[in-house]
């Protein structure tokens, strides 16, 4: 009798070495933000993160995550794009707009050097332009008009009049 085993968060845990479900957890929910969703993606990615580390907490793998992808997206992104504090933010939009996970977590993996160059442009025309800073300002005065025939006619009626105004 032939039987299938279907991957659990608990199987994929084992291939990063040291990982706390909490953690692991953290991570996924990170990378789901990108638009990945297969657990060999997110195992992938988490292992990518965790390279080198030991006993990581959530909230400093998540921190990892974070600076990985940062880096990552200033590699893919020309000066333009990666300057400003919302590298990850306009970062993941262009990501999650362009669809990017469909290609898999090995475009991440493999480095923005390996990024094949229809994802990098579609990704580079995805990022979304930044919002002007806030400035205040004086809002300038403005008239109301409560009846706009009424002005209509008083500008047509005052119009016939010599040396006045039409405006008033």
């Amino acid at each position: 009798m032939d039987t299938v085993k279907t991957p659990t968060i608990h199987s994929t845990l084992q291939s990063v070495v040291g990982i706390s479900p909490e953690t692991r957890k953290a991570l996924d929910t990170f990378f789901r933000s990108f638009g990945f969703t297969t657990d060999g993606d997110l195992s992938r990615l988490a292992e990518w993160v965790l390279a080198g580390t030991h006993g990581a907490g959530p909230q400093d793998a998540v921190a990892l995550a974070r600076a990985r992808m940062e880096d990552w997206l200033a590699g893919v992104f020309d000066v333009a794009h990666a300057g400003g504090r919302a590298l990850l933010a306009r970062g993941r939009a262009a990501f999650v707009l362009c669809e990017a996970a469909r290609w898999g977590a090995g475009v991440l993996t493999a480095g923005p050097g390996a990024l094949p160059v229809d994802l990098a442009r579609a990704l580079r025309a995805a990022v979304p332009v930044p919002a002007p800073e806030e400035n205040p300002t004086t809002m300038p005065e403005q008239q109301l008009v409560l009846w706009p025939l009424g002005e209509l006619l008083r500008r047509w009626w005052r119009a016939g009049e010599p040396d006045i105004s039409i405006s008033r």
